[in-house]
């Protein structure tokens, strides 16, 4: 069954890239990437239902990404496994990624596979 994956990236040109690369990659994935290019745009998608996953850009254009993920994770019935992405991961980023209530932080230059991986333990983690 296809994994449909909110992922919220400002940069059009990296989104697209990013997920065109991880579909033709992850034949056995199975996803659909849902994108969304600011926060409003990522709540307006959430809005809709469906998702299953979600990739979320540390710094959209509009606000904290953090605190999407903050909100993802209020609500234990519509809660969705969450990556924080970001072009500097440190041990920062990803301390309060994961205090936030992602499954964990990665950043934007890891390579196809390790990132293909990261979303199959994300979308096979049943929450």
């Amino acid at each position: 069954m296809e994994k449909r994956i909110l992922l919220v990236e400002d940069n059009a040109q990296f989104r697209a890239t990013f997920a065109r690369a991880l579909e033709l990659a992850a034949e056995s994935l199975e996803v659909v990437f849902v994108e969304a290019g600011s926060l409003a745009e990522a709540r307006a998608r959430l809005s809709e239902g469906g998702l299953d996953a979600a990739l979320i850009d540390v710094r959209p254009p509009d606000g904290d990404g953090l605190d999407l993920v903050r909100e993802l994770n209020d609500g234990a019935d519509s809660s969705i496994p969450t990556l924080v992405l970001t072009a500097y991961l440190d041990h920062n980023v990803a301390a309060r990624a994961m205090d936030a209530g992602a499954q964990g932080a990665l950043s934007k230059v890891v390579s196809v596979p390790e990132t293909t991986e990261a979303i199959k333990r994300l979308t096979s983690s049943g929450r």
